[in-house]
């Protein structure tokens, strides 16, 4: 599969995942609905200032926009990243590096198994 069907995947399951329909989306970042369509189905390749518009309208960084390992995870397993994500943007960087310290030592005790 090309980067234009691997990103179109992409971008539709993190605009589903956030809730957005195509034309929300096509609105948030100034394009037509069918140009979102296009982008989704793999038929075009958005331009980087269309990129940085998709990726500022849903919340994600643009590295995240093509991730493309993420889609051979589960749902729920995506889900629960997201959420590990989503809290740490917002802790102190004190409380951060506590999270950090408790997933790694949960990570260690994974491989002791």
């Amino acid at each position: 599969m090309d980067t234009r069907h691997r990103l179109g995947i992409r971008l539709k399951h993190i605009r589903k995942q956030r809730g957005f329909t195509q034309d929300q989306l096509a609105g948030q970042t100034g394009r037509s609905v069918d140009a979102i369509s296009n982008l989704e189905r793999g038929k075009s390749l958005p331009s980087f200032e269309t990129i940085e518009r998709l990726s500022q309208a849903l919340g994600v960084e643009l590295k995240t926009l093509f991730d493309f390992e993420e889609e051979r995870q589960s749902p729920r397993r995506l889900a629960l990243i997201e959420r590990v994500r989503a809290i740490a943007g917002e802790l102190p960087t004190a409380d951060l590096q506590l999270a950090v310290d408790q997933l790694e030592a949960l990570q260690r005790r994974g491989r002791v198994k």
